[in-house]
């Protein structure tokens, strides 16, 4: 399996988490560890540019968000995504 496409596809799995290691699991369950590799090092080693790909999404997403109305400022809210585990970074019981 190429990395990029299973990591695409990783991405479109119906997971909890979308970090490599679910995904590998369940890309490639008789195969997890070389997967689960192949998956680690596309993402930490990704031969594309971080700022050619993100100009290429703002290319795509801003004519969609501008389509309806001149927005003055956006906002980006992450509360909505939940923090799970007793052992995660500066999350503290709600």
């Amino acid at each position: 399996m190429e990395p990029l496409k299973g990591y695409c596809k990783g991405l479109l799995l119906p997971l909890k988490r979308k970090s490599v290691e679910p995904m590998a699991a369940l890309l490639a369950p008789h195969n997890v560890c070389r997967v689960h590799q192949s998956l680690h090092h596309l993402v930490a080693d990704s031969p594309w540019s971080d700022q050619a790909l993100l100009a290429q999404l703002r290319g795509w997403a801003l004519p969609l968000i501008k389509k309806k109305e001149p927005r003055a400022a956006w906002i980006v809210d992450d509360t909505g995504i939940p923090k799970k585990g007793k052992h995660s970074v500066g999350v503290a019981r709600q």
